[in-house]
């Protein structure tokens, strides 16, 4: 997600709350989300997918897992801090923008959620 920065930069303080994923396409892991509950709420954070392997539908497979592991668990509903580039993105799974934006390390997000 942020390949520039050191590991221990992108490590957060509650990252041992969370349930962290992993997808491997041919033993190499091309792509990673963490996912933080709050009673009926899932949170997912740092979401990301290694360049190379982007607009090949491998973020689309673990956010439909994510989204169906979340309704397992039995959270109704599901929100994220998306880059306002990928907004476009969260609204073909039917996320909306909520208004509630922000800007962090060159990058300007924005709340999007949806229920389950």
């Amino acid at each position: 997600m942020y390949p520039e920065l050191d590991f221990d930069k992108v490590i957060l303080p509650n990252d041992d709350d969370g349930v962290h994923l992993g997808l491997f396409h041919e033993n190499t892991l091309i792509c990673v989300v963490s996912l933080f509950r709050s009673r009926t709420s899932m949170q997912f954070r740092k979401f990301a997918t290694r360049s190379e392997y982007q607009h090949k539908g491998y973020g689309s497979e673990i956010l439909h897992y994510i989204l169906d592991y979340s309704k397992n668990e039995g959270c109704d509903h599901i929100w994220c801090n998306s880059r306002k580039s990928a907004s476009d993105f969260y609204r073909k799974f039917g996320f909306l923008e909520t208004g509630k934006t922000s800007s962090a390390n060159g990058h300007d997000y924005v709340v999007m959620e949806r229920n389950l």
